[in-house]
C-alpha cells in the first residue's frame, strides 16, 4: 500500500480547492429576488399597464352639414342625419347603434352610410334606443307661411353620460313655450346657422338662450365643400352677431369632447365650438 505524504495532501487539498474556486466563480449566485423566469415558466411575460377609463362625457365628431356621431365612454353610438352626395361633403363613413333622422331630405336621410344596423328614430315622442333616452318633438321646416310644402321636422333630444344633447334640424322658425320645455333641458345644442332652408344667424342665437344651451354647435352652413348653388350663409354671419359674453373656440378638428364636469356650473357663459369637417 503507498502512503500518501503531508505534502502530497496538501499538494492534493490545495488543488481541490482551486478546482472549487473555479467552478464557484463561473456560476454566481442570484438572490430570490434576482430570478427571472423564463417565458416558459410564467403565465404572463406581457407588461401590465393599468388603463384608466373616460370620464363621464360624450364626443361629438362633425362629418358637415348637420351629420354628426355621439359617442360616450361606454362606447356608445348615436349618428344623426347622414347626408348623400348631393350636398357636396364626402359620403360620411360611419358606424353607429342608433341613427336618428330628423326629416326625409337626401341631406338627411341617408341611412345606408351608417354600418353596424343601427335602430332608427324617425318619430316624435318618447323612445328608449337601446338604453338611450330619446325625445323627438315636432318642428315646422319652414317660417309661417313660407314654403310648407317641406313639412315638418323632428328635433330630438337624446341623454348619453347624463349630458343632454339636443339636434333641432331644419329648424325653420323660433321655438314655442311647450317645444322649450319638451326639449330641455339643454347641454349640447346643434343648431342650423345658415338660413334659407332653416333658422338664419339671429334666430339661431335666440334659439339657443331660449334653450339656455351651455355649449352651442353650429351647423347647416356653407363652406368649401358644399354646392356652389345651395343658398346658405356661412358661419361667420352667425359668429358676427354672438352674444358679447359668450365664449367662442374654432377649431380645425373635426370632434370635440364635452365631459359631464363641464356643464356642472349653472354661471359659466355660454360656449360656442365650430368644428371642422374632414
Amino acid at each position: 500500500m503507498k502512503t500518501v505524504t503531508a505534502r502530497a495532501r496538501a499538494r492534493l487539498g490545495g488543488g481541490l480547492l482551486l478546482l472549487a474556486g473555479a467552478l464557484l466563480a463561473g456560476c454566481p449566485r442570484q438572490s430570490p429576488e434576482e430570478i427571472v423566469k423564463s417565458p416558459a415558466e410564467t403565465s404572463d411575460t406581457a407588461p401590465r399597464r393599468e388603463t384608466t377609463p373616460m370620464e363621464p362625457g360624450v364626443t361629438l365628431r362633425y362629418f358637415g352639414h348637420a351629420c354628426f356621431l355621439a359617442t360616450d365612454s361606454k362606447s356608445r353610438t348615436v349618428a344623426i342625419d347622414p347626408f348623400d352626395a348631393k350636398v357636396g361633403y364626402e359620403v360620411p363613413s360611419l358606424e353607429a347603434e342608433v341613427c336618428l333622422v330628423t326629416h326625409d331630405h337626401f341631406d338627411h336621410s341617408n341611412v345606408a352610410a351608417v354600418a353596424g344596423s343601427p335602430t332608427v328614430v324617425r318619430t316624435a315622442g318618447e323612445t328608449d334606443a337601446l338604453g338611450i333616452p330619446v325625445v323627438g318633438v315636432t318642428a315646422p321646416h319652414h317660417a309661417p307661411g313660407k314654403n310648407e310644402e317641406r313639412g315638418d321636422i323632428v328635433m330630438y333630444r337624446w341623454t348619453m353620460d347624463g349630458l343632454n344633447l339636443v339636434h333641432v334640424g331644419d329648424l325653420g322658425d323660433s321655438l314655442s313655450p311647450d317645444q322649450v320645455e319638451a326639449l330641455g333641458p339643454v347641454d349640447v345644442l346643434m343648431v342650423p346657422v345658415g338660413g334659407h332652408f332653416t333658422v338664419d344667424a339671429n334666430q339661431a342665437v335666440q334659439v339657443a338662450q331660449d334653450l339656455r344651451a351651455k355649449f352651442v354647435i353650429p351647423m347647416h352652413y356653407r363652406t368649401e365643400a358644399t354646392k356652389p348653388d345651395l343658398p346658405i350663409a356661412p358661419v361667420t354671419d352667425f359668429l358676427k352677431v354672438l352674444p358679447g359674453e359668450w365664449l367662442l373656440t374654432q377649431s380645425e378638428a373635426g370632434s370635440v369632447t364635452i365631459a359631464k364636469a363641464e356643464v356642472g356650473q349653472p354661471d359659466a357663459p355660454t360656449r360656442v365650438i365650430v368644428l371642422g369637417y374632414k
